[in-house]
């Protein structure tokens, strides 16, 4: 979370510092403010808070975890690969959050083509070392997708 809120940051001051299209040289007003570094945090933390789900989840960091983890080689966002899609997914676990929790700790069957599960099961490896709050932040992602 904070490594996306200082990315964040650190794009909104290169963007406004290289936008312009004059070269300028640099002086000591270019130099940001306190105060325009607090109204930079605040509206970042506004734009994170509108990506955090009621429960907490958070899904753009979701989205870049299931990315990052490999779930994209077999599941796609809307078309059928190796795995269901995402949206395939999000349908059959629509009410039903703790299942997809509880499937990608390994500690519940799939509601999904139990008979490819096994296709699934060296990836479960991956999901359930997971910290808590990045699964959390994966099964928001993928519930979001409707």
């Amino acid at each position: 979370m904070k490594k996306l809120v200082y990315s964040l940051i650190s794009l909104s001051i290169i963007f406004f510092t290289s936008c312009g299209g004059e070269e300028t040289t640099k002086t000591d007003t270019d130099v940001a403010t306190t105060e325009e570094i607090v109204e930079v945090e605040e509206v970042t933390e506004e734009v994170v808070a509108e990506e955090t789900t009621e429960e907490g989840g958070d899904i753009e960091a979701g989205k870049e975890l299931y990315a990052s983890s490999g779930c994209v080689a077999c599941h796609q966002l809307d078309v059928k690969t190796v795995g269901p899609s995402v949206k395939e997914v999000s349908t059959a676990y629509a009410d039903n959050k703790d299942g997809l929790t509880a499937f990608l700790k390994g500690e519940a069957e799939p509601i999904i083509d139990p008979a490819q599960a096994a296709v699934m099961t060296p990836q479960l490896e991956v999901t359930k070392k997971l910290a808590d709050a990045d699964l959390q932040n994966m099964v928001e992602y993928i519930l979001s997708n409707k």
